[in-house]
């Protein structure tokens, strides 16, 4: 067994520890006639683990605008396997919610070895 392969075991142990299950609502952002064209999809269901970062403060943010207030909190990651299809950039965005809480990808990091995936990990945003 090479370490690609036993990261993925690793990775697998360490979701089984504390499943979730969830489905994406993916939207898609592409160029179209001098503007933008919104394509709405669904992707998954994908089993991931969910926690809160150990290194960062249990902290809302309160975020005021014109409109009022919100709070933020942004303490919140994921743990995935090699065939999770989960994205977060500019020009998508994926989102999902669990006991009524709505998260949203807001960074997801594919890690590899040697050219092999081997799990994807990210950042979580409560909204909504």
């Amino acid at each position: 067994m090479n370490f690609a392969e036993q990261r993925k075991k690793d990775v697998a142990f360490t979701i089984a520890e504390n499943p979730t299950e969830i489905t994406i609502e993916r939207t898609l952002k592409t160029p179209a006639g001098g503007g933008r064209k919104i394509e709405k999809s669904t992707v998954g269901p994908f089993t991931v683990r969910i926690f809160n970062q150990a290194g960062k403060q249990m902290a809302v943010k309160i975020v005021s605008g014109t409109a009022g207030t919100k709070d933020e909190d942004e303490t919140w990651a994921f743990l995935a396997d090699s065939e999770a299809d989960i994205q977060a950039g500019p020009n998508v965005t994926d989102e999902f919610t669990i006991n009524g809480i709505r998260f949203r990808v807001t960074m997801a990091i594919p890690r590899y070895w040697q050219g092999q995936r081997t799990s994807i990990d990210g950042t979580l945003k409560v909204v909504g």
